[in-house]
């Protein structure tokens, strides 16, 4: 398994870090507010994996669980809930050009040239 998971941003993000419980948070529809605007999380659906252990490792919900979530979020309040990219170099490329775009990856997927910062690293082995 390729570890750890990062959860990241636009190097010009106006937050440096984020905690666990924010990012679940924010991943379940509450937002969080910059003084750039309400931070935009977007979903790597890349590596189905890398799926599998932000849910278990940020959400602690199962694939069916959060899909639940996300559904009722559609009913209830008519948001579709954050978007999706199934390729990761568009992902980088979005997360490059906005800087209110946060998501997660692989650490050996993030680019070396510093054009994104880590918000939380999160190790895959259970301490």
């Amino acid at each position: 398994m390729q570890c750890p998971l990062l959860v990241v941003a636009n190097r010009s993000a106006p937050v440096n870090s984020l905690s666990q419980k924010t990012i679940r948070r924010l991943y379940l529809g509450v937002p969080y507010q910059t003084r750039n605007g309400p931070l935009q999380p977007v979903r790597n659906a890349s590596d189905a994996m890398l799926q599998e252990v932000f849910l278990q490792k940020i959400l602690f919900m199962s694939k069916n669980a959060y899909r639940r979530v996300l559904a009722n979020r559609l009913v209830q309040r008519r948001e579709a809930g954050p978007a999706e990219y199934r390729d990761v170099s568009q992902l980088i490329e979005g997360l490059s050009a906005n800087p209110l775009m946060i998501s997660y990856l692989w650490a050996s997927d993030l680019p070396p040239d510093g054009q994104l910062k880590i918000l939380l690293d999160v190790p895959c082995e259970n301490d």
